[in-house]
């Protein structure tokens, strides 16, 4: 049996598409529904009536009308391009790569399925396609606020985080409505700039009080910024404001914020049941997955569940290297840092090598990560004579303007001439300024661990510049790194073993051992376990090192250190009093740790004055 279809009176239809197209979508579904009563199937009127239910916000009840459409007509791009955009206004973006990937075989080519398949792309975990995909959209439509706000998670996505930065500072003076500044500010939580994403929540909560996923990104900014107590009240109030059907909707965002109180509140087995419940959802945000399953792991070290806790680890860091592979191909087995140790040592600066800018050298706060450093800075940022930056990458901008001259560095600065040492020189303290706006006559301290590699450079443009090299029991310190969720692409695939950690750090000292002797500036070595021991003692040593004047007041940085913004991975650990807990900490792993990686570590151990393994 056949059904006849009416052909759709084309002056009716007109009418329709005139309604769309002005925004009298109610009119225009009417005028579609009305045609469907005769003509059920008619994809002309379909059309309409779904795009006039979704441009009027309801999304699931044009699905079933879109998913309708391609069943009539499943060669027309359009509608299975309607489709995809649908499931991504649903949320459901992970379903609709399929039929964007249909809609593009048909030929789409709109900037709308462009933003819709960077959407679902970015769901799969290959942000790098969908990032070719909102460039697409954005050519044809640059002006587009949602193109553009997409356009900043993937870039977040692909550690470009500068580039991410300088186009939320374009967006941030442009009308935005809460949505998309909510959306602004989880990126730039992600990418760690904590105070801003917290300013920017709390400018949403101001107009929009009942803003639930604006009050639950404050409430992590608040965690990451060491304001517990508000990050308290703030979820105090949250609950106040939801009722049991909104509690089930955000039962997966309540679960984390709780993990994240509760391992603050020292209560780690309710982190980790809270964190156990997330990681067995199973469309769960990779990137998400893998911040969990390092909270998780930490959580279970807390509670003395070692086995358990290193399985967790391994897990995460499977994802990670998953996720690096796709966004980062290019470092599968090529980390930019072996590379720099492999090049020949720098020569010694000219003799009398001076500048004439009035600008004071830094000290350079040097290690391998997790030795202590980020305690190290605090302890020298209390005194008056001095203003810390933490990890920003200055000397690696250096580096890379170094590196447009030659192949390696050694090459590069023979090629420099007064001026061009002088303008080198200028742009390093250009990018300091933007982080120490207000520092005066203090003199600048540039905490990032490995400017180790790169010190051999600095004599030749910071002739008065001084060292710190923070050392850390090798072994705690590998696991230390292990254990973290490093945001850095290279440390992720550094890190995602013992083994690979202790290669790295046998590498690292090696390369120190090689030029130390070598490096014309004068350095301090203060071990970790030293300075928890004895930290007034070690303290004094460091301050007359840096030929400033003790101060009574400096013992209480970390008070001090609750008042800082701290982007490390060690945010919650440097605002404690100075304590012994960390030291040792490997002994309870030791059994994870492999034949090859000791053999690594072992002479580092002995040549730093540590007990035999």
């Amino acid at each position: 049996m056949s059904v006849r279809h009416d052909t759709p009176d084309p002056a009716s239809l007109r009418e329709a598409l005139h309604c769309l197209g002005d925004g009298r979508h109610p009119l225009a579904a009417d005028l579609a529904r009305r045609a469907l009563l005769a003509a059920p199937d008619d994809p002309a009127w379909l059309s309409v009536l779904a795009l006039a239910t979704s441009a009027a916000g309801r999304a699931d009840e044009a699905l079933p009308l879109y998913q309708r459409l391609v069943e009539l007509q499943p060669r027309q791009a359009a509608h299975w391009s309607n489709l995809g955009n649908c499931l991504c206004e649903l949320h459901r973006e992970r379903d609709a790569l399929t039929p964007m990937e249909q809609a593009f075989a048909l030929g789409a080519s709109d900037a709308g399925a462009h933003f819709a398949m960077a959407r679902a792309c970015n769901a799969h975990g290959d942000p790098r396609r969908g990032l070719r995909h909102v460039e697409q959209a954005l050519a044809a439509a640059p002006g587009d606020v949602d193109f553009r706000v997409l356009y900043v998670q993937l870039l977040g996505a692909v550690d470009a985080w500068e580039l991410a930065r300088d186009e939320i500072a374009a967006l941030l003076p442009r009308p935005l409505d809460a949505t998309q500044r909510v959306d602004l500010a989880y990126a730039l939580l992600r990418g760690g700039s904590h105070a801003d994403a917290q300013a920017l929540f709390a400018a949403v909560l101001v107009q929009s009080p009942g803003d639930t996923d604006a009050r639950i990104g404050s409430i992590l900014a608040l965690e990451r910024l060491n304001r517990i107590d508000a990050a308290a009240g703030e979820r105090a109030l949250l609950d106040e404001q939801l009722d049991a059907s909104e509690r089930e909707r955000l039962r997966d965002k309540l679960l984390q914020l709780d993990a994240r109180l509760a391992a603050r509140q020292d209560d780690h087995p309710r982190a980790g049941a809270s964190l156990e419940t997330l990681l067995e959802l199973p469309d769960l945000d990779a990137s998400a997955r893998i911040g969990f399953g390092f909270d998780l792991g930490a959580a279970r070290v807390k509670c003395g569940q070692i086995d358990a806790a290193m399985a967790a680890f391994a897990q995460a860091h499977a994802l990670r290297r998953a996720q690096v592979n796709v966004a980062h191909p290019a470092l599968a087995g090529n980390i930019d840092l072996y590379q720099v140790m492999s090049e020949p040592l720098a020569d010694a600066p000219p003799a009398g090598l001076h500048f004439d800018d009035r600008r004071r050298d830094p000290v350079f706060v040097v290690g391998f990560p997790r030795s202590g450093t980020t305690l190290l800075e605090q302890l020298l940022d209390a005194h008056a004579g001095l203003s810390s930056f933490d990890e920003q990458p200055f000397v690696q901008r250096l580096a890379q303007r170094l590196y447009a001259r030659a192949d390696t560095v050694q090459a590069a600065l023979r090629t420099l001439d007064a001026p061009e040492r002088q303008r080198l020189r200028a742009s390093y303290f250009a990018d300091a300024d933007t982080v120490l706006p207000a520092a005066g006559d203090a003199r600048p301290v540039d905490k990032n661990p490995l400017n180790l590699l790169r010190l051999p450079l600095l004599p030749h443009l910071f002739p008065d510049a001084r060292v710190v090299l923070a050392l850390r029991h090798p072994c705690d310190v590998v696991l230390s790194c292990y254990m973290q969720h490093f945001g850095a692409p290279a440390f992720a695939v550094t890190f995602e073993t013992l083994e690979a950690g202790a290669e790295m750090y046998d590498r690292t000292f090696a390369h120190w051992w090689r030029m130390r002797d070598r490096l014309a500036l004068p350095v301090h070595v203060l071990r970790y376990e030293d300075l928890v021991a004895d930290t007034e003692a070690e303290a004094r040593r460091l301050f007359a090192f840096l030929d400033l004047p003790w101060q009574d007041d400096l013992l209480r940085f970390t008070e001090r250190a609750r008042d800082r913004v701290i982007g490390t991975p060690s945010y919650a650990q440097v605002i404690e009093p100075v304590n012994r807990k960390a030291v040792g900490r490997w002994t309870a792993f030791r059994a994870h740790f492999g034949d090859s990686a000791l053999a690594r570590l072992e002479p580092w151990v002995e040549r730093f004055g540590y007990p035999a393994l």
